[in-house]
């Protein structure tokens, strides 16, 4: 299990596997019985398989959507790459666009997850942690550019959004998103996903999605909630529409709640840039605030 604290998200510790003799290293993300890494501090727990997919869960509540399926393994929280000058699109795991990699490698030690691979000369190291006291997961993203040329690269976030128990949620999905609403809060670069009540005093869980960058971006960042607003009509999160033609910042009680936010990097030859994705959740708005607030301040 990675355990991390609010003030441990450093490049240092989200790098070093604290027990190299428990690493796990696939170069293939297609093995026949899915090879599969779990991450948690006790309540909140992340699922990862060697392609990608997988979950995120807080007790008896699924943050983000998952069905166990071996033949598509299509679901979980991913990261959407573009070159903007080429326009070319590919996932930062081999899932949700399973294309061939020139180089992949999903590294599983004791307690993290990561993966790694190289597209268009572009390398993309995505690193997941979850931490140790609070109901919060980080994904790490690192985007080097290899070739001699200045590159403007395009990070897209994506994940289908729950927040109920697995079972109610794969029982009646299209009922259950009825009770989700999002909010986009721009200040603090993160959507905010609420389930409503469904009776008079009942508890008002709060889902983040917050965007933290210790580098300037090329422009602010953009973000979407409405599912078909991402993917677009008649297309598949393996050939979504938002990533290409930009999100549409939709929010409220959307059809088919989601979480992404979009923002670009400028590279120069052999340059590198980190961005981390923080995802968490609290039993109320208010608590929700507070701890997206505390991860905030640990990145600044």
């Amino acid at each position: 299990m990675l355990i991390v604290g609010a003030d441990a998200l450093t490049p240092r510790a989200m790098t070093t596997p604290r027990n190299a003799l428990q690493q796990r290293l696939l170069n293939d993300p297609t093995t026949p019985v899915p090879q599969v890494q779990l991450l948690s501090n006790g309540h909140y727990h992340v699922m990862l398989t060697a392609a990608g997919s997988g979950y995120s869960r807080c007790g008896e509540l699924a943050l983000t959507r998952w069905r166990d399926d071996a033949v598509r393994d299509h679901l979980g929280s991913f990261c959407y790459v573009r070159d903007v000058d080429s326009g070319a699109l590919w996932s930062a795991t081999h899932q949700p666009m399973p294309s061939r990699a020139k180089r992949y490698l999903a590294d599983f030690s004791d307690g993290r997850a990561c993966f790694t691979r190289h597209d268009n000369y572009i390398e993309v190291r995505t690193e997941v942690a979850v931490a140790a006291s609070a109901d919060v997961e980080v994904r790490r993203v690192r985007v080097t550019n290899h070739p001699g040329v200045l590159r403007t690269i395009a990070l897209t976030s994506y994940a289908e959004v729950v927040l109920a128990p697995p079972a109610t949620d794969a029982a009646h999905p299209a009922f259950n998103k009825l009770f989700v609403e999002t909010e986009i809060d721009r200040s603090r670069q993160a959507i905010l996903c609420r389930h409503r009540a469904d009776r008079p005093g009942a508890a008002v869980p709060t889902m983040f999605h917050l965007l933290t960058s210790p580098q300037p971006l090329a422009a602010p960042p953009d973000y979407e909630t409405d599912r078909l607003g991402f993917i677009g009509r008649g297309r598949s999160s393996a050939d979504p529409q938002g990533p290409r033609s930009g999100l549409t910042g939709s929010a409220g009680p959307v059809l088919d709640p989601i979480v992404a936010i979009d923002c670009a990097v400028v590279l120069e030859p052999g340059q590198s840039a980190w961005l981390d994705w923080v995802t968490g959740i609290a039993p109320t708005p208010t608590a929700c605030l507070a701890l997206m607030d505390r991860f905030r301040r640990s990145e600044q």
